[in-house]
């Protein structure tokens, strides 16, 4: 069963999966950078080394998109 933070980002990314490994990363990676916003989220250009982690980058998206967030 997906947790609240999974089901939300799912549904906003249309990535239906489990946001807690490195291909559901790399996927929602793919979508940020694709987004008009990616640059007020990333803050500059570069990927900041906090949003490495997946469960840390789904965590973040999460809460600027306004959804729950998870216990790291």
């Amino acid at each position: 069963m997906k947790s609240p933070r999974d089901q939300f980002l799912t549904q906003l990314t249309g990535i239906d999966r489990e946001f807690n490994d490195w291909t559901s990363w790399q996927l929602l990676m793919d979508w940020l950078k694709r987004q008009p916003w990616q640059k007020e989220f990333f803050g500059s250009e570069k990927i900041p080394g906090r949003l490495l982690h997946y469960s840390i980058l789904a965590n973040e998206v999460s809460k600027y998109l306004g959804g729950p967030e998870e216990r790291v």
